[in-house]
């Protein structure tokens, strides 16, 4: 029996990872759950699943039936004792930043789509990715390839990016595109955060850090071609020519069965590859006049230290603003971009140094963001 713990069980990756478990309750057990408060999506999930613990950002302390509420990050060490095969970081944003850390420091085994923690915590946790398990279908597409081979040689690898809901609409008409049409992605079913980040390419940039940090690769030997089918998700080119794909259609689903069951598969469900109606695959170059996120992001990743860290919360509060529809669709990499340049980084030492450090960029993007509309 694998013993597992969600943390963000009610969000999307969690509310997937919950759908497996149920085809396979003979094999998993969910010991934790976790979500920011006690909603009525968490409640059902206790009721279902019965973990012993339940982690919530706010609420009150309390029993529900066997299950024990553990409430407050000021009480997330709790983790470290925590007897279980694997943790799921499921959680969205720079709040996956302390659990995840808490879990590496203890040597805990953990699966994450949390590419904010991985980001945030790059310098601090060098050495420390080895317990990691991607979710991201890019960053699993990429281990499932080099898993147990090493990286030694490896000239490159190649992430793929659908292009997102505006990759035909030209630059100009960018202006005006609305919320609704920013959140309806082509291709995947994800959350908000990480759709919008879609739609502006920044989600690449960033997963292009992750794949520095995760793969102790230089970005060097990272690229991005735009792949509008999402079929192939990842391949990585060796020093002979040879190329390596990894494909599937697009589901979640898969990337995070992989990680509850690595290093077996399981069936995910019946919908695989017929390729005699796949008509073409297509690759593009990024059009980074129209989507300068996604360079701007790789520029910090090679700058290094804070800077990663630093457009990671620049962005993730300027993408709230806009899904409260406080700025326009454009407005997101200017406002990134400004928060970036004008920003003075400082050095980090360690985690609370770190949270301080994320804390000052919160409020700097929101002074900044006050210029385009926000209030």
């Amino acid at each position: 029996m694998i013993k597992i713990g969600i943390l963000g069980s009610t969000g999307s990756v969690g509310t997937q990872t919950l759908e497996i478990v149920r085809n396979f309750k003979d094999q998993i057990k969910v010991k934790l759950l976790g979500a920011s408060k006690l909603s009525d999506a968490l409640l059902s999930q206790i009721k279902e699943f019965k973990p012993d613990y339940v982690y919530v950002e706010r609420g009150e302390s309390e029993k529900i039936g066997n299950t024990k509420v553990i409430v407050g990050e000021e009480n997330l060490n709790f983790l470290k004792d925590l007897d279980l095969d694997l943790f799921v970081i499921a959680i969205a944003g720079i709040k996956g930043i302390l659990p995840t850390y808490i879990l590496l420091e203890s040597c805990k085994k953990v699966a994450t789509a949390n590419k904010e923690a991985i980001i945030c915590l790059g310098e601090l946790e060098r050495g420390k990715y080895k317990n990691i398990l991607p979710i991201d279908s890019e960053h699993s597409a990429i281990f499932q390839i080099i898993d147990r081979k090493g990286t030694e040689n490896v000239r490159r690898i190649i992430l793929t990016a659908s292009g997102g809901p505006f990759l035909n609409i030209p630059l100009k008409d960018l202006e005006n595109v609305t919320l609704s049409q920013t959140l309806n992605h082509p291709k995947w079913v994800m959350g908000k955060k990480i759709t919008v980040d879609s739609a502006t390419l920044m989600n690449k940039g960033l997963e292009v850090i992750e794949a520095h940090y995760l793969f102790d690769l230089p970005y060097e030997k990272i690229d991005v071609v735009v792949h509008p089918e999402s079929i192939v998700h990842g391949m990585v080119e060796y020093t002979d020519g040879s190329v390596i794909a990894n494909l599937s259609y697009p589901d979640m689903k898969i990337p995070i069965s992989y990680a509850l069951f690595y290093p077996e598969r399981k069936f995910v469900n019946s919908n695989f590859l017929d390729f005699t109606k796949i008509k073409s695959l297509n690759f593009i170059q990024p059009d980074y006049e129209k989507f300068p996120l996604l360079k701007f992001a790789v520029e910090c990743g090679k700058k290094g230290g804070m800077y990663p860290t630093l457009i990671t919360v620049a962005d993730e509060v300027v993408v709230n603003l806009y899904l409260q529809e406080k700025i326009k669709f454009l407005d997101i990499q200017k406002i990134v971009m400004e928060v970036v340049n004008s920003f003075s980084v400082e050095d980090v030492k360690n985690v609370n140094d770190l949270l301080d450090f994320i804390d000052k960029v919160q409020k700097y993007t929101l002074v900044v963001a006050k210029k385009y509309g926000s209030s």
